[in-house]
């Protein structure tokens, strides 16, 4: 009788360590939240920078909410260089998990920090005819969360 009380305390044990272990093995990949994967972003066939801003995300054991920098700020602290694209350039915006229908959505913040929003069609975003840089925000939305993305744009006749 003794040795069948010892032996269903070491599997307990046992099942108690595994658990344990699989639920650290868990939490170390990130499952506690997670974040949004980054979407792709082409014009005429090349990839463009694409810089992960705020979201908010939650995973099977958990979620957080984490706060970037204004979109302009983030694209000086990458010292990233614009993509350069023609007037009126496509871009094609795709991500690997289709969002919420309708929560795509994108923002251009001009010089005076104030963002204004920006129509899109099918996931595409029409490039201003005006030469400069521009700086937009997309936003998107999943049953896991929500996310912004922030690219640079350089519209020259030259490219």
């Amino acid at each position: 009788v003794g040795e069948g009380i010892c032996l269903k305390k070491m599997i307990a044990l046992l099942a108690i360590a595994l658990v344990s272990s699989v639920a650290f093995v868990f939490a170390g990949k990130g499952l506690s939240a997670g974040k949004p994967s980054r979407p792709s972003i082409t014009v005429d066939g090349k990839s463009v920078a694409v810089f992960q801003g705020s979201y908010c995300w939650k995973g099977p054991f958990g979620g957080q909410c984490v706060d970037m920098a204004p979109p302009p700020d983030i694209i000086e602290f990458h010292g990233a260089a614009p993509a350069k694209v023609s007037p009126g350039a496509v871009l094609s915006i795709k991500f690997k998990k289709k969002p919420v229908a309708g929560s795509v959505r994108a923002n251009l913040w001009p010089d005076d920090k104030q963002p204004k929003n920006v129509n899109l069609d099918n996931d595409r975003l029409i490039a201003p005819k005006e030469p400069g840089i521009y700086v937009y925000d997309i936003q998107a939305s999943w049953d896991e969360g929500s996310a912004s993305f922030v690219i640079g744009i350089e519209v020259s006749e030259e490219r």
